[in-house]
């Protein structure tokens, strides 16, 4: 099946952005991940578990919650969607209509996204493509009743205009979910100087816990909630630590925190 694209804006030349998009439209991302290895079937899962590996368990906790299962419905929209795999188990669930993936290259959506849909058993039927600039997005204001942006913001130049633009999509009272792996207060200089060296080919910024709240507080789209979000089981003395650390107040300073989802209540 042929998933349809929405095209919208993509990055000049002489942008900033246009070091990761092609980055990602000239398959030099999808032969680095190749080169993984590992026993999975599909590259991008050995990558997404080395790279990102409280990825998947964060959204099975998700879907595992009731309380916010029940706010993803209808018209959903998966900002920065890169391997589609959130897209995939979205677009399962009977609540939800209609799925829109974007992201910026078309190529790496429509070949190793639609690759990744498949090995997750996506509903194929409900998908859309959008190829197009994070701020830009080429949808209807007020269309979309669910909007995520997973492990992505930390990939746009502009995170406020990024997060507006998303809320304009999405319809008053409706949900986006931000999920984000913030770094330590005591550690973020030595993180950002490994995100700019990481950052000549693809777009990559650290923050701190303060700073993601700081950014969606500015964009000023509605009220936010913010959870802890710890999926990773850890052993026994750094399990200790942890929690010695987060029970006087100082995890978010001391050492790398856990996920945080942002609940944001478009107004």
């Amino acid at each position: 099946m042929t998933i349809p694209v929405i095209r919208g804006r993509l990055p000049n030349t002489w942008e900033r952005e246009y070091r990761e998009f092609q980055h990602y439209e000239t398959g030099q991302a999808e032969s680095e991940a190749k080169l993984m290895g590992g026993a999975a079937a599909e590259p991008w899962v050995e990558v997404i578990r080395t790279h990102e590996p409280s990825a998947f368990p964060a959204v099975e906790r998700l879907l595992a919650d009731e309380r916010l299962r029940a706010r993803i419905k209808g018209s959903v929209i998966d900002v920065g969607a890169g391997t589609c795999f959130l897209s995939a188990k979205l677009s399962r669930l009977p609540e939800v209509e209609k799925v829109f993936a974007v992201d910026l290259s078309e190529k790496f959506l429509t070949s190793t996204g639609a690759r990744v849909l498949e090995h997750f058993g996506a509903a194929m039927e409900k998908m859309t493509f959008v190829a197009t600039d994070f701020n830009e997005i080429p949808l209807p204001a007020a269309s979309v009743d669910t909007a995520f942006i997973f492990a992505a913001i930390h990939h746009s130049l502009s995170p406020i205009k990024t997060l507006q633009e998303v809320a304009r999509v999405l319809k008053p009272g409706g949900t986006l979910l931000i999920l984000e792996n913030p770094k330590s207060v005591i550690g973020i200089r030595s993180a950002r100087l490994e995100s700019l060296a990481l950052s000549r080919e693809v777009t990559e910024i650290a923050y701190t816990r303060g700073e993601l709240e700081y950014l969606v507080a500015n964009a000023n789209i509605g009220h936010c909630e913010v959870l802890r979000w710890d999926v990773l089981s850890r052993p026994g003395l750094r399990r200790w630590v942890r929690t010695i650390v987060r029970v006087i107040g100082l995890e978010d300073v001391l050492i790398n925190p856990p996920n945080y989802l942002f609940v944001v209540t478009r107004r």
